[in-house]
């Protein structure tokens, strides 16, 4: 059995501004209110994740830049319990991302969990961390182009 908890948000930003916070982990306890992380956004690297309640080693299984980072971790063995979070980064035409935040719990063990997963789901874990990711990139991507607009005046 699995369980998929899924979200999307736009962001008003490129993906590349949107990669250069959802990969600095370390700066997650400056904005997400779900998670904090340390390691590296790096293929085969192994975090530890802290969630309210719990703490856990993730390993990462995607890192693409700009498109995709994803973690995964097991308790005892894949066939018990497997969690696989992962993040999509879609390019918009007028340039602007759509992030893709999905989180696939499956094992055998998973279904005694389905409803404090749900739980999270809907009191607003996923969904508050993608509103606090946006809030985070748009404000960065605002400043940064105030910053080339007064640049750009200045060299005027």
């Amino acid at each position: 059995m699995s369980i998929v908890l899924a979200t999307t948000i736009g962001i008003d930003a490129t993906p590349e501004q949107v990669w250069e916070v959802l990969s600095d982990f370390t700066a997650y306890g400056e904005w997400s209110n779900f998670s904090r992380i340390d390691g590296a956004p790096e293929l085969g690297t192994k975090l530890t994740m802290r969630m309210p309640g719990m703490a856990f080693t993730s390993t990462v299984t995607a890192a693409t830049p700009n498109e995709q980072l994803q973690w995964s971790a097991k308790f005892i063995s894949e066939r018990l319990f497997i969690g696989q979070h992962n993040f999509t980064l879609v390019r918009r035409a007028d340039g602007t991302t759509r992030v893709e935040n999905t989180e696939t719990f499956s094992g055998v063990s998973v279904t005694p969990f389905e409803g404090l997963f749900a739980r999270s789901h809907n009191e607003g874990g996923y969904a508050a961390f993608n509103r606090a990711l946006k809030s985070r990139v748009e404000a960065r991507a605002a400043a940064a182009a105030a910053s080339s607009s007064e640049f750009s005046v200045a060299a005027a």
